[in-house]
């Protein structure tokens, strides 16, 4: 920091400021829903699947959702008179053009997307100052530099020249200072007080404290100390020419016109220790040209001027601004020209009257011209000007025609007349109406002498248009107020096109067209919106009842792809042993309720199944039974498909068994009783088993053929054998055995030794007797 007492320190840097722009992502999260007559809840987890080929393409066992897009497929659109005007409702896709996208093979390219284009409302001299500010940056070099950046150099201008003028301080030493000591104006200490050098005490009793490092005992300490505190930049900048007149250290370049003996000299005298600090000092200076303010403050020449606006506004282009110049006297004309920036012809001249600019006059009280230098033109905007670079010309001259003679012209960097931005604010299927509506807005100033717009709708993955419709342009007071854009107020499109098979799968992109010609071609400017793809899927199992000869579903499954698979399949899957077990073809019920969830679905409001299967709950007794609501291409279901699989749901298996005898003779057990199960109809081998619950061994084991138990069929009528459950065997006993606890075990086996896939009945222990014999 510079003081009076202390030197700077031995290192600095050049801090360039850094903007970042966060764009917001907006993550829309919908979930699964199970819909009934009054609402929409959730669904439990459901796999969706599509593919093209004979093979499942899921994991059976996978209860997440999973989807994929559809491959194309050919489509026969039922052949109407097409519809292509807007005016007379929802239009038409064109039976050919369907035809002609499914034919087509997919394309391997990035989608073209148009990004809003907003012009450059504001206009600089081209000999190189840019400004927000009334004062201007000078005849410096901004070529590269940020706004910010550009407004930072305008705001300490008029101080470095001020500098020279009362303290003979070189402006282009303060300018280049003033960038490395601030970082640009981004400084803590330059945001909070306006001070650009790091000058300590107070400013007419302003401070602010900031914390700094200072070298004590041989190491630098943070301490907090106050700072001086300016009202602008503008005071710190004068203040600093000051500071450098008032300490005797620094009376060698005070005077001096050379920024290359400035630089040295203040290097020398102890400003800063670096001994880089001349060499950054110089490449600062160069890279601007800051000398142009050295001879602004030396000879007092000015010729510098502002554009605040050149826009379109409704039917006008507007263009305002100021121009201050010594070069002027009273019978002098000002007029406005307007050029195209690329091949200079001009395209417009008129003389305009003076505005006041008290702000203009403020800064250069001693111009000939500069507070009545303003002007503000408006001209009806034309073809003329539309996507244009226009540059804008300031002429002081003698002559009523405005041709040159004597005074000044100052040329101004062209602003681009190409605003093309764009909304599209709905892009989704109405499943009320089967319709995909279509509404948003297109400004452009290129749209000047273009009269017929139309919205294109084009399939990006196929590369083909798909149709175009002209539209009438609708009213968008909303987009005026934003854009100053030829056509803003009168941008808006609105299209209904009903659904058709080659609008579901691919992505499918929107293009609104101002054209000069009646088919759309000709002379015509294009946005291209950013492609959407067609392919939701939701569903819901509402119920699964399962009986001994059947099973009964009913559910719902909402898929934009039944478009174009029309073929709805509900299927039972054994998820246990990866097996379909059978498939029926359904007619979609309404689901007015699933409608209203998923509006924008294209069959929620017809998405709905109840189909009753044939089945023998017996033969998947404890099996993971599950089911698949399909729309297919094929009359058999395969083909091109989308799939949704629900949750399994376990076929319930009835196992009851009682014990009726347990009698010890002669050293033998004799046991009777019955065990009736479902799962006897795939474990057809029934064994009793008798077990040591003592020692937990088995102790033997016999193959027994089924007794008839009408008693039990009239208890248990639904459980599969249990007409014929019954059991008799009989076992010899050691008499180890003797006092040990012995439990009848009966099993119904996949297996002839009774052991694979089985199902058991564990009777209650009975303790065997002391007297076996």
């Amino acid at each position: 920091m510079a003081s009076d007492s202390n030197l700077k320190n031995n290192q600095f840097r050049v801090v360039l400021p850094v903007i970042f722009t966060f764009g917001a992502s907006l993550v829309f999260f919908q979930g699964n829903a199970h819909a009934d007559d009054t609402n929409v809840t959730a669904n439990t987890a459901v796999t969706t699947t599509q593919t093209s080929d004979n093979q499942q393409s899921s994991n059976y066992q996978n209860a997440n959702v999973a989807l994929m897009t559809a491959q194309a497929v050919q489509t026969h659109a039922a052949e109407q008179t097409a519809n292509t005007d807007p005016n007379k409702g929802a239009v038409d896709i064109s039976a050919e053009n369907a035809q002609n996208v499914a034919n087509a093979p997919a394309v391997d390219t990035q989608p073209n997307v148009s990004t809003n284009q907003i012009s450059n409302t504001q206009a600089d001299p081209e000999n190189g100052t840019a400004s927000t500010t009334v004062s201007g940056a000078g005849n410096i070099n901004t070529n590269g530099l940020s706004a910010r950046n550009v407004q930072f150099l305008e705001s300490i201008h008029q101080g470095a020249v001020d500098g020279w003028k009362q303290f003979g301080v070189l402006p282009s030493l303060t300018g280049a200072q003033a960038i490395i000591e601030s970082g640009w104006g981004q400084s803590a200490l330059t945001t909070q007080g306006h001070n650009l050098f790091g000058i300590k005490g107070s400013y007419n009793g302003q401070s602010v404290t900031m914390p700094t490092y200072e070298y004590y005992g041989g190491r630098y300490v943070q301490i907090n100390d106050a700072f001086r505190a300016y009202p602008s930049n503008y005071e710190s900048i004068v203040d600093h020419g000051r500071f450098l007149k008032e300490n005797s250290r620094y009376s060698n370049l005070i005077g001096q016109k050379d920024y290359q003996t400035v630089t040295r000299l203040i290097r020398q005298d102890g400003y800063a220790t670096d001994p880089q600090y001349t060499n950054t000092l110089n490449r600062v200076i160069r890279q601007y040209n800051l000398t142009a303010w050295d001879q602004e403050a030396f000879n007092d020449n000015i010729n510098t001027g502002h554009i605040d606006n050149v826009s379109v506004q409704g039917d006008n282009l507007k263009v305002e601004g100021w121009h201050a110049t010594n070069n002027y006297d009273q019978s002098m004309h000002h007029f406005i020209i307007l050029l195209d920036g690329n091949t200079k012809q001009e395209l417009y001249r008129q003389e305009v009257p003076g505005t006041y600019r008290q702000d203009v006059q403020n800064v250069y009280p001693n111009a000939k011209i500069s507070g009545w230098g303003g002007f503000s033109l408006t001209v009806p905007n034309s073809a003329n000007f539309a996507g244009k670079a226009i540059q804008v010309v300031s002429r002081y001259t003698k002559n009523t025609n405005g041709e040159p003679n004597g005074g000044d012209d100052l040329w101004f960097n062209s602003v681009n007349l190409n605003t093309n931005a764009g909304y599209l604010d709905n892009f989704n299927i109405d499943a009320a109406t089967n319709t995909l509506n279509i509404n948003g807005w297109h400004a452009t100033d290129q749209s000047a002498g273009k009269d017929h717009h139309f919205i294109i709708l084009y399939d990006a993955t196929k590369n083909r248009e798909l149709g175009r419709y002209e539209v009438n342009s609708a009213i968008r007071n909303d987009v005026a107020k934003v854009y100053n854009v030829y056509n803003a107020g009168k941008s808006g499109f609105n299209l209904q096109v009903n659904i058709s098979p080659a609008l579901i799968g691919d992505n499918i992109q929107v293009i609104s067209r101002y054209s000069n010609a009646t088919n759309g071609e000709g002379n015509y400017v294009d946005y291209w919106f950013a492609p959407k793809t067609f392919n939701a899927n939701q569903s819901y199992l509402d119920k699964i009842e399962i009986s001994d000869n059947q099973v009964h579903v009913s559910g719902w499954q909402a898929a934009d792809a039944s478009v174009k698979q029309q073929n709805h399949f509900v299927i039972l899957y054994d998820a246990t042993t990866h097996r379909e077990i059978a498939r029926k073809q359904v007619s979609n019920v309404s689901r007015p309720d699933v409608q209203r969830a998923y509006p924008n679905i294209a069959n929620a409001g017809k998405s709905g199944f109840d189909v009753t299967f044939d089945f023998n709950r017996a033969a998947y007794a404890g099996h993971q039974l599950q089911v698949i609501s399909r729309y297919s291409d094929a009359n058999n279901g395969e083909g091109n498909r989308t799939d949704a699989w629900f949750t399994p749901t376990t076929v319930p298996s009835n196992n009851q068994g009682f014990l009726d005898s347990f009698v010890v003779k002669n050293g033998e057990v004799t046991v009777t009783g019955w065990q009736a199960t479902d799962q006897s109809y795939n474990q057809k081998n029934h064994f009793v088993i008798l077990y040591d619950a003592t020692t937990h061994r088995e102790i033997a084991r016999q193959q027994v053929t089924n007794l008839d138990r009408p008693d039990v069929q009239k208890a248990y009528p639904s459980i599969y054998n249990s007409a014929k459950s019954g059991f008799k065997a009989a076992f010899k006993l050691d008499s180890s055995l003797i006092g040990h606890e012995i439990q009848v075990v009966s099993r119904y086996s996949d297996a002839n030794n009774g052991e694979g896939n089985r199902t058991d009945f564990w009777f209650n222990a009975i303790k065997l007797p002391q007297n076996l014999y």
